[in-house]
C-alpha cells in the first residue's frame, strides 16, 4: 500500500499542485499544502484504495479538504484583486526590476495564458470553496459529476447545482471585466502582460472567447502550476490581506 501510495502521490504531483495553486491561489500555500497531502494520506495508508483511480481521487479529496481549511482561516478576499496586485506590483521598485529581467526569457513566453489561469483562480476565490473546487474538478481535471461528489462529500444533484451556478457566476463576472470579451471590460492584463514580456504571443483566446475556451486553456495547463513571474506576483497577496 505504501508503494502504491507513493507512485501515485509521484504520478499526480504536478496536477495536485496546479489544483491548489488554482484553489488557494498562493504558491508558497499550495506547495505545503501538497506536502501536507502526502503525509495526511501516508498516516491514513491504511484506508487507501487498491486501485489507481481510487488512489487519485483520495489525494484530490485530500488537498481539498486541507485547502479548505486553509481558505476558512484566510476567508478575506477582494473581488477585484488582480487590479489591486497590479497596483501594488507596479508601485514596488524591487517587483518591477525582477520582473524587467524576465523580459524576452523562455519563463515569461507564456505568460498571457498564464494569467488566464490566475485570473481564472483570482475569480474562483469569490465563490465558496467546494463550488470553486467543484468546477475545477469537474471542468479542469476531468473528474465525473459522481467522482466529483465523492471528492467533495456532496451527493451528485449538489455537484449539479455548483457547477451550474459557478459557471454562470463566471460568464457574468468575465461579461462584466474581460475586455476580450467585452466593450465595456476593464481588464486585458494578460495581452498587456503578452506585450511588457516581449512574448509575441497576443491574445490566449484566440481558438474563442467563450468559458468553454477559458476551460481549455486550463485542462491543457492543468499539470501547470504557476509559472516564474505569477510565482512573485501572487505572493503579494499577503501585502493586501
Amino acid at each position: 500500500m505504501h508503494t502504491l501510495l507513493t507512485q501515485e502521490f509521484n504520478s499526480a504531483r504536478q496536477e495536485l499542485l496546479a489544483y491548489l495553486c488554482r484553489l488557494v491561489v498562493r504558491p508558497q500555500v499550495a506547495d505545503e499544502l501538497l506536502q501536507s497531502t502526502y503525509l495526511r494520506c501516508f498516516e491514513a495508508r491504511d484506508r487507501l484504495p487498491d486501485n489507481r483511480e481510487g488512489v487519485r481521487a483520495w489525494l484530490f479529496k485530500v488537498a481539498s479538504n486541507l485547502a479548505f481549511d486553509e481558505l476558512r482561516r484566510h476567508a478575506h478576499w477582494r473581488e477585484v484583486m488582480l487590479q489591486d496586485l497590479r497596483h501594488a506590483a507596479e508601485s514596488s521598485e524591487e517587483f518591477m526590476a525582477r520582473s524587467s529581467a524576465l523580459v524576452g526569457t523562455p519563463e515569461t513566453r507564456a505568460i498571457a495564458r498564464e494569467h488566464l489561469l490566475a485570473c481564472l483562480a483570482c475569480t474562483l476565490r469569490n465563490l465558496p470553496e467546494r463550488k470553486a473546487a467543484a468546477v475545477l474538478l469537474k471542468e479542469v481535471h476531468g473528474f465525473d459529476h459522481a467522482e466529483t461528489a465523492g471528492i467533495l462529500a456532496a451527493s451528485t444533484t449538489q455537484v449539479k447545482n455548483w457547477l451550474q451556478e459557478g459557471r454562470a457566476f463566471l460568464h457574468a463576472r468575465y461579461g462584466e471585466t474581460c475586455a476580450l470579451l467585452s466593450k465595456t471590460g476593464v481588464c486585458h492584463q494578460c495581452v498587456e502582460l503578452d506585450g511588457f514580456f516581449a512574448a509575441g504571443q497576443g491574445s490566449p483566446l484566440t481558438a474563442g472567447q467563450d468559458l468553454e475556451a477559458r476551460f481549455a486553456i486550463a485542462t491543457e495547463s492543468r499539470e501547470q502550476p504557476w509559472g516564474a513571474w505569477h510565482s512573485i506576483m501572487l505572493e503579494l497577496i499577503a501585502q493586501l490581506d
